[in-house]
């Protein structure tokens, strides 16, 4: 059997960074800034799981002067995600095929329950779902992927997977998996690479 691992973000849906930044400085009154180096950290430990979500929106509400609870913020990200046509057009290939249907992403708890509440039972055909916050680790630490493999007991030659960054796909390819740069100027070429790695 092969396997389809796919990215999230910006390959399953898009969401816009810059809208939220702007978000922020709307609710809480306050210039419109850069990420801080501290704002990153804190974005990476809910990602990893070590943050649970209330935190979370504590330290959002002191840092950018926010009220908010965390319905706020599922509601915020709710706003910003829209689907990504060429990679939902890839998922949903990959869904009626034989192939067994994976995500494999950076990802918090929130970032899942909004892209539910706007597309109900949108991973309810997957195979399964590989998510940092559940795993305690982000790509591209190479455990991630020594994880998934171990999960699924197979090798790396089995398994395509699609990311939009390059970073993800170069730790990826040092553990044997078949991995594919997914940003606009290379979909056909990917679309291309899976209907030959799947027999499609």
């Amino acid at each position: 059997m092969n396997y389809f691992l796919f990215d999230i973000g910006n390959v399953l849906t898009n969401f816009d960074f810059q809208r939220l930044l702007q978000i922020y400085a709307e609710h809480g009154g306050r210039p419109l800034g850069p990420q801080t180096e501290l704002d990153e950290e804190m974005y990476v430990q809910v990602e990893k799981g070590l943050l649970n979500e209330e935190d979370y929106v504590a330290y959002l509400n002191e840092a950018k002067g926010l009220s908010w609870t965390t319905d706020n913020l599922h509601e915020v990200w709710q706003e910003i995600f829209s689907l990504n046509d060429a990679g939902v057009g890839l998922f949903k290939k990959a869904l009626a095929s034989d192939a067994a249907v994976y995500t494999l992403s950076n990802i918090a708890h929130y970032h899942i329950r909004a892209i539910e509440k706007n597309w109900s039972g949108f991973f309810d055909e997957t195979t399964g779902l590989f998510m940092s916050y559940k795993m305690g680790v982000r790509k591209p630490d190479p455990r991630i992927y020594e994880m998934v493999l171990e999960e699924l007991n197979v090798s790396g030659e089995q398994c395509f997977f699609i990311d939009d960054l390059a970073d993800n796909i170069a730790a990826a390819r040092a553990a044997g998996i078949q991995a594919h740069h997914f940003v606009p100027e290379t979909y056909n070429k990917v679309g291309q690479a899976a209907h030959e790695f799947f027999g499609w």
